[in-house]
């Protein structure tokens, strides 16, 4: 039966009419319903996962394959569970309607709960742990080995529903130290290899000129630093920055960077160092302080060139930004503003080589802001440009087009990522291009989506 807008008019007057304890019911109804549902997805997502095993590099149901990397077998949960088939977690990403590393979480887990955490899993099925917290330990424990993974299931039986993620996480933990038996160095040469640094841009829509860094390192270095920081802010108040100290110590992070640009590390080479050294050194400084900030702003070039209190652009990558906030970060560092092409008249060019000359390449960025396969979230910046129609070498035997035309054209280009151009090569996945901006996939069961410029529609399976 379809819902009509009137339909959902009388359920809002059925509740608003409804007693205190009719809510409470209702929500307590809803809470179950969600509960069941998220725990009946799980076990699709088994079923799912043991329905794709690995198969033969060699040969697939699209017949022999390009170099078996394409269809190398995923190992998506811990310890003693299933390998399955490459690209499994595509077609159930787009019946979900959900991003594709979600579905492969969620194949994860399923897997997890299966064959390392069953006392957890019967649980989870009977309604005393809801699926998000038996989900949480999955992930957590999903680097132990699989004893370590089941003394956790053992010791948290008929707990899990109780303890706090806190408790869980000290459980987790005293299991790799018990069963696991890994030495303290071991662990520490482990950690190591997950130390980084990394920018992560907020949601735009809390605006664009606010983003969050995140450092993991070595214990000392970083504690260091954070003084160095504090310290920055105190100096600030000092000389009459009348912001929290909260908002000082992220202001003091562009202070120590200016200080650290204007820096000569040439005196700390000692005397034994090669004159080259010291000019791949100098090198290296000058390359430093000659960095820019490349931003492909969107915005009016009227609005730009008469100044508009207030006038709003917006930033790739970062989401709306004013033109105010974008003059200010000129004043304090070297950033290249990156003129945007208009793409109207995208299908008018073309050129006869594989790889797109950089204003075409530019062009198709513009278009699709990110990898076209359904749900995925990855930047087309830093993507693949895929030919829809693949290429064919003229030198062996390709077109050139009747028209005249080359291959390589927008209309032909559409950005992917290394994975989901991947799984188009295989043959798995096919896609055409509808409208500008607009793709048509098809996978494997019949899965189909449609990508848009305003985001992704599951179609009913052929």
């Amino acid at each position: 039966m379809t819902s009509t807008a009137q339909d959902s008019d009388l359920e809002v007057v059925d509740l608003a009419g409804a007693s205190v304890t009719g809510l409470l019911e209702q929500a307590a109804e809803c809470e179950a319903v969600l509960r069941e549902a998220a725990v009946h997805q799980l076990r699709i997502a088994y079923e799912w996962a043991i329905a794709h095993p690995v198969v033969d590099a060699a040969e697939t149901a699209h017949g022999p394959v390009l170099p078996s990397v394409l269809e190398a077998p995923e190992t998506l949960g811990g310890e003693g569970t299933p390998a399955v088939a490459a690209f499994t977690a595509e077609p159930l990403a787009v019946a979900c309607g959900i991003a594709p590393s979600s579905a492969t979480a969620l194949l994860a887990d399923s897997l997890d709960l299966h064959h390392r955490l069953p006392v957890l899993w019967h649980q989870t099925q009977a309604g005393f742990v809801p699926a998000w917290k038996a989900r949480r330990v999955a992930a957590r424990t999903r680097d132990l080995s699989l004893d370590a993974a089941l003394w956790v299931d053992r010791h948290t039986a008929g707990r899990v529903g109780s303890l706090s993620l806190g408790a869980l996480d000290r459980l987790i933990a005293e299991a790799a130290a018990r069963v696991d038996g890994e030495p303290l160095a071991e662990k520490d040469k482990r950690s190591r290899s997950e130390w980084d640094v990394q920018l992560k841009h907020r949601d735009p829509r809390e605006g664009g000129a606010t983003s969050e860094i995140h450092a993991v390192g070595d214990t000392l270095d970083l504690t260091r630093f954070h003084d160095v920081v504090r310290a920055e802010a105190e100096a600030l108040g000092a000389l009459g920055d009348g912001d929290t100290f909260e908002v000082r110590k992220a202001k003091a992070l562009g202070v120590i960077a200016d200080a650290q640009a204007r820096l000569d590390l040439t005196t700390l080479l000692d005397e034994e160092t090669t004159p080259e050294e010291q000019a791949a050194v100098r090198r290296r400084l000058i390359e430093r302080r000659d960095a820019r900030v490349r931003l492909y702003l969107h915005a009016s070039l009227a609005d730009v060139a008469a100044g508009v209190p207030g006038a709003v652009g917006t930033v790739e990558g970062l989401g709306p930004v004013t033109l105010d906030q974008i003059k200010e970060w000129m004043g304090r560092a070297r950033v290249t503003i990156q003129p945007v092409l208009h793409v109207a008249s995208e299908d008018t060019w073309s050129v006869d080589r594989h790889d797109p000359p950089r204003r075409m390449a530019e062009q198709v960025v513009l278009r699709d802001s990110t990898c076209v396969f359904p749900w995925c979230s990855h930047p087309s910046r830093h993507a693949d440009l895929d030919h829809i129609e693949p290429y064919e070498d003229p030198d062996e035997g390709g077109p050139p087009r009747e028209d005249g035309s080359g291959q390589t054209r927008p209309d032909n280009l559409a950005p992917l990522c290394r994975r989901h151009h991947r799984a188009k090569t295989t043959g798995s996945w096919t896609y055409q291009r509808t409208t500008p901006g607009t793709y048509l996939w098809t996978g494997p069961a019949g899965v189909t989506a449609l990508v848009t410029p305003t985001g992704t529609i599951t179609l009913p399976t052929c």
